[in-house]
C-alpha cells in the first residue's frame, strides 16, 4: 500500500503539535504554550478504521520575521503543501482570523493540494458560534475541533481518510521481491540500480540530491523478479539544509514500509556512524528484511585482512543489529553486485520461515530449562509453551505464568538462541509472551 502524506500547518500557538498527538493517540511531539516550541519536524503513522497514513507536523508559520529558524519554518510549510496529500491548516477559534491566517491561506489556495480547515480549541457549545468566521479564509468548510479535549476529532478524521482511500490501490507486484535503496547522499543508491537495470534509468551526478522522484524500476535475475525503489530527494532545491534532510529522510520511511527488504548503503570510505545505526533500527522497527551494502570498496586500500578486521568492527558497532548481513562491493567496478541479489534474495526467504511447533518447543524449552528466566519482583517465571503465530515478519508467541515480567535481556537472549538454530539472517523477530488460558 502507498500511504499518503498529510502535514499540519499553522501560524504558532494554535494546537499543531497537541493534534498532532492526538491524532497519534500517544506523546510524541512536545508541547507547551510558548510559540515556536516546533523547530524540528516530527512524522509518525497515524491509523484510523484500519486505515494508516504519515503524519507531519511542522513549526509555526511567522511570514514576516527573519529569523533563521523562521525562515526555515517558512520553508518547511512551503514543501509540505509541495510534497503532501492533503493539508490540515488549523486556526484558533478562540483568536479568531488573523493576518497571517489570511496570507498563508491564499498560499494554500495557490498550492492546489487538497487543504482541510481545522478551527482547534472549540472546547465547548458555547465556541460553536466561532465557526462560521473561518468561511472568509475561502477553504470550504471548517471543521470545529478540541485538540486537547479530543471533541469532534473522530468525525474528522473520517472526513480526512475519504479523501484519500480512493487512490490508494492495493499494489501488483506479481510475487516480486520489493527492495527499498536506502543511504545518504552520493553513496551510489541510483548507480546501483542502473548497473542492476543495465540501463540509465536514474539521472546519476557528483551533485548529492539529484534524484527527484521515486522510481519503482522491475527487472528479473534468475527468475526471480524485483522491484527497486530508489529513494527520491526533494522535487527542487531547498536553502536551508535541515528541510532537504528532514524530507529526504521521511521519502526514504515511506519508501520503508512499501518495501520488503530494506538494502542500505553505506561509503566504506566514510566511519559507520550513530545516523547508520538509526536507520537500522527503525527498518528493524518496520519489522523488514535488512542488508547493509558498503559501496566504493575499490576505494579502500586493502590487505589479507582487511575484510575480517572490517567485519569484526562492524559486528562490534552493530551490537544488537549483528544479525544483519553486510557485504562489500563497488558499483563502478561491478563487483559483488549480482552477489547482493542473492543476499537480498536469502534474506527475503528468511522473513517467510516458519519452524514446526514440535521442533521450536523441543529446541527451545531445553534451553530454557537450563538457562531459566531471572525471578522478578520475587516472582519465578516459568514458560511453557512456544508457537510461531505468523510469517513476514516472523512472530513468536511464549506463554507463560507472569508475561509481563520477562526481563528484556532475557528475552533477547531467547532471540539469540533462535537465530544460532534457525537461521533468520537479516529478519527482525519479534517475541510477545501470553498468559496461557486455562
Amino acid at each position: 500500500m502507498k500511504e499518503p502524506v498529510v502535514s499540519i500547518v499553522g501560524r504558532p500557538n494554535v494546537g499543531k503539535s497537541t493534534l498532532f498527538n492526538r491524532l497519534l493517540g500517544r506523546r510524541q511531539a512536545i508541547v507547551d504554550d510558548e510559540p515556536g516550541v516546533t523547530r524540528d519536524r516530527n512524522y509518525a503513522v497515524a491509523e484510523w478504521n484500519g486505515r494508516s497514513f504519515i503524519l507531519v507536523d511542522t513549526g509555526g508559520y511567522l511570514p514576516k520575521s527573519k529569523s533563521q529558524i523562521d525562515l526555515a519554518v517558512r520553508e518547511q510549510v512551503q514543501i509540505a503543501i509541495d510534497e503532501s496529500d492533503v493539508i490540515l491548516f488549523i486556526v484558533d477559534a478562540r483568536t479568531g482570523i488573523t493576518d497571517i491566517d489570511m496570507e498563508l491561506a491564499e498560499k494554500l489556495i495557490t498550492g492546489q493540494r487538497p487543504v482541510m480547515l481545522l478551527v482547534n480549541k472549540v472546547d465547548d457549545e458555547r465556541d460553536v458560534a466561532e465557526v462560521g468566521q473561518f468561511y472568509k479564509l475561502g477553504l470550504g468548510q471548517p471543521w470545529p475541533v478540541s485538540a486537547m479535549i479530543g471533541i469532534r476529532t473522530g468525525d474528522m478524521l473520517d472526513a480526512l481518510t475519504s479523501r484519500f482511500t480512493a487512490s490508494i490501490t492495493q499494489e501488483q507486484d506479481g510475487g516480486a521481491i520489493r527492495i527499498a535503496v536506502i543511504g545518504k547522499e552520493n553513496v551510489g543508491k541510483s548507480s546501483l540500480v542502473n548497473a542492476l537495470l543495465n540501463q540509465q534509468r536514474q539521472i546519476v551526478t557528483e551533485i548529492p540530491g539529484t534524484t527527484r522522484d521515486s522510481i519503482d524500476s522491475r527487472f528479473t535475475y534468475k527468475k526471480q523478479h524485483y522491484i527497486m525503489i530508489d529513494t527520491a530527494g526533494l522535487k527542487k532545491r531547498s536553502k536551508i539544509k535541515e528541510n532537504i534532510v528532514f524530507y529526504s529522510n521521511l521519502r526514504s520511511y515511506l519508501s520503508m514500509r512499501r518495501c520488503d527488504v530494506v538494502l542500505y548503503m553505506i561509503s566504506a570510505e566514510e566511519e559507520f556512524s550513530k545516523q547508520d545505526i538509526q536507520v537500522l533500527v527503525r527498518a528493524e522497527q518496520e519489522k523488514k528484511g535488512i542488508v547493509c551494502a558498503f559501496n566504493k570498496w575499490d576505494l579502500v586500500e586493502k590487505d589479507q585482512n582487511t575484510i575480517a578486521r572490517y567485519s569484526k568492527e562492524l559486528k562490534e558497532k552493530m551490537g544488537d543489529l549483528r544479525y544483519i548481513p553486510f557485504i562489500f562491493i563497488s558499483v563502478l567496478q561491478k563487483q559483488r553486485l549480482y552477489k547482493t541479489l542473492d543476499l537480498i534474495t536469502r534474506v527475503f526467504w528468511e522473513r517467510q520461515k516458519r519452524i514446526p511447533t514440535a521442533e521450536l518447543n523441543e529446541y527451545l524449552l531445553s534451553i530454557i530449562a537450563r538457562t531459566t528466566p531471572p525471578a522478578t519482583m520475587g516472582k519465578e517465571i516459568k514458560i511453557n509453551y512456544i508457537s510461531q503465530l505468523k510469517t513476514t515478519p516472523p512472530l513468536f508467541t511464549l506463554y507463560c505464568n507472569h508475561p509481563d515480567l520477562v526481563a528484556e535481556h532475557y528475552q533477547r537472549f531467547l532471540e539469540n538462541k533462535l537465530r544460532e538454530k534457525f537461521g533468520f539472517q537479516g529478519v527482525p523477530l519479534k517475541l510477545i509472551f501470553k498468559k496461557k488460558s486455562r
